[in-house]
């Protein structure tokens, strides 16, 4: 029995002795991480910090983002430099957390809608670096930095006194006031400031838009830009109230986008407000215009995606051209931006004299010209102003575009334009130029030319040197090559007659022949087999309804291009230089409509 007491007092003692040695703290840790041999030097920097703490906390990642509700919410208004706009090819509920992005590189976001967000990186990340990663994300489809453009307004004019709204008379929407009734209606899009809903001469013109700056689809104007663009656009007419839109009778809506202005007369729009805007409104099938009235000289990659995703919806985007037109600004003769975009139509402003307002800025991407300089539309208090900028001459002619979208749902935004451009008055050096484009739009000739009754049409192919008779082309279409070095051996034109006594004759000028001699609809003018060019051709209508109409044509001449449209037998090409006609495009359209282009040098001797 003593034995037992000694080995138990003997075992207690050497466990006292083990504990007094090792901490319990020690081989707890210990017995969790046996293999860990590391040891830990206490110093004056982490000497208040427990050890177990400080090592877990040195072991933490940073927690990545599965949603931007995690973040507080942007503030537009400042840091705008660590502001990113993400474009994502998908829509999605949550797409960031594809970012892989962490609440460390993060400091404040927004999902501004299902494929656009806006991320404010923190103070230490670097936002250049971040912004190339996400670039190679597959989701992503561009990535910028955010930025604040301009709205192309000026000053009220306060000299104006006389009240009328001159912008009708000139543009000729005063003869169509009643022309064009449609019963759906064409929608057009106005990414701006916002829209007084509540306006006495807008109420009843409008549809659901989007208020990016709320997050609210209850639109508001604090600014005032937005509801002056609407009004211009669909002021609405005959009501005993105020002034008038373009749209006249026409069923055309406005869906207002507010992408800034937050205060009265801020001028500043948000890109990736103006993104979220156009992506939405390229996804409405009843929106077929967008109007925006604001431009700025940078480069933005995300806005010209947007603006090209709402282009490929088949939507007609209007832009206007910007007020730095001034001898003195130091961006005049610039591109601004959207209205500089491929398939954006840039609009300049006149003034009541049909001249160019000294602000409206110029260019090679000029399209065409509207008015600007005081123009009387529509307040946000509710009442009517004067204003004057490329602001208003661009909703002008989106309302045109949507006028013709209405007296004929067929048509493609690459034909609206071609049809305004056709028809518009050439201002300034003939043919288009880059103070005008081609001309002040004329609504009145624009919808006749394509409800009038005394439309018509024509058709026409050509021989092809190597490739024999083309397929039939109409109403302007190209027939022939460019660029080929194939020479066009013989044509044949007929005439649409829809019900009308109209009919067409021609005749070519052939290698080693000469002028062949009239051929009638139909008939072949040229030769095919005998390997001989043609040079020149002759055009001119027949028929009782003849006088009613012109026949323009002009032709792809070797070694000149595109030579100016003839018209009704004037000759077209080259005579006595050996060079080939290569194609050809010919239009039939009425009296009062302007000529397709330049009738400068159609002929070359």
């Amino acid at each position: 029995m003593t034995t037992k007491i000694r080995k138990i007092t003997r075992w207690l003692a050497i466990m006292m002795v083990i504990f007094l040695l090792f901490p319990a703290g020690s081989q707890a840790e210990d017995s969790v991480n046996p293999g860990d041999q590391s040891i830990q030097t206490i110093t004056p920097d982490n000497i208040s910090t427990p050890l177990n703490e400080e090592a877990t906390r040195g072991n933490e990642t940073s927690a990545e983002i599965e949603t931007l509700e995690q973040v507080p919410e942007v503030n537009t208004d400042e840091n705008l430099d660590q502001q990113i706009v993400v474009i994502y090819k998908d829509a999605g509920a949550d797409n960031v957390k594809d970012l892989a992005l962490t609440v460390d590189e993060v400091a404040s976001g927004e999902q501004v809608s299902n494929r656009v967000d806006l991320i404010e990186v923190s103070e230490a990340t670097n936002i250049d670096v971040l912004m190339a990663d996400m670039a190679q994300n597959p989701n992503v489809l561009a990535v910028d930095k955010n930025d604040k453009i301009e709205v192309s307004a000026l000053p009220n004019d306060p000299y104006v006194a006389d009240g009328s709204a001159w912008q009708f008379q000139r543009i000729g929407t005063d003869q169509t006031w009643d022309q064009v009734s449609n019963a759906d209606p064409v929608v057009v899009a106005v990414i701006d400031t916002g829209l007084n809903l509540n306006h006495p001469d807008l109420i009843g013109n409008t549809v659901a838009g989007y208020d990016f700056v709320t997050g609210k689809t209850n639109v508001v104007d604090l600014a005032g830009h937005g509801t002056a663009v609407s009004g211009t656009i669909a002021a609405v007419t005959n009501n005993g109230v105020g002034s008038a839109g373009i749209s006249g009778s026409a069923n055309i809506k406005i869906a207002p986008y507010r992408a800034g202005g937050t205060y009265s007369g801020d001028t500043q729009l948000d890109v990736a407000y103006i993104c979220a805007a156009l992506l939405k409104a390229a996804e409405r099938p009843e929106v077929k215009v967008i109007n925006m009235s604001f431009g700025g000289y940078g480069t933005f990659s995300s806005l010209a995606v947007a603006v090209n995703e709402a282009v490929n919806a088949g939507k007609i985007v209007v832009a206007a051209s910007g007020n730095e037109g001034e001898s003195w600004n130091a961006r005049v003769g610039q591109y601004s931006y959207p209205a500089s975009y491929d398939h954006v139509i840039s609009v300049g402003a006149i003034n009541k004299d049909n001249v160019r307002a000294s602000f409206s800025q110029y260019n090679d991407r000029v399209d065409l010209c509207a008015p600007g300089q005081s123009v009387l539309t529509t307040a946000r208090s509710g009442g009517y102003e004067y204003a004057s900028g490329t602001s208003f001459s661009s909703p002008i002619v989106a309302g045109a575009c949507a006028v013709l979208m209405a007296a004929d749902p067929s048509l493609t935004a690459e034909t609206v334009e071609t049809i305004l451009k056709s028809t518009a008055l050439d201002l300034g050096t003939a043919g288009s130029d880059p103070y005008y484009g081609s001309g002040l739009i004329q609504l009145n000739t624009a919808v006749a030319s394509i409800t009038s009754n005394e439309t018509t049409g024509i058709t026409y192919r050509t021989h092809v040197q190597n490739i024999g008779w083309q397929a039939w082309k109409s109403d302007g279409q190209s027939s022939g090559t460019s660029g080929q070095s194939l020479r066009l051996e013989g044509i044949e034109i007929k005439t649409d007659k829809l019900g009308y006594n109209l009919g067409i004759e021609y005749q070519t000028h052939v290698q080693n022949i000469g002028w062949q001699g009239f051929k009638s609809d139909g008939q072949t003018s040229g030769t095919y087999g005998q390997s001989l060019r043609l040079e020149a051709i002759q055009l001119r209508l027949t028929g009782v309804d003849a006088s009613n109409y012109d026949v323009y044509y002009r032709v792809h001449s070797q070694n000149y291009g595109w030579l100016d449209w003839a018209k009704n037998g004037g000759s077209s090409g080259t005579q006595g230089k050996s060079l080939r006609l290569e194609a050809i495009e010919i239009k039939v359209i009425p009296k009062a409509a302007s000529a397709p282009g330049s009738t400068n040098r159609p002929f070359i001797i």
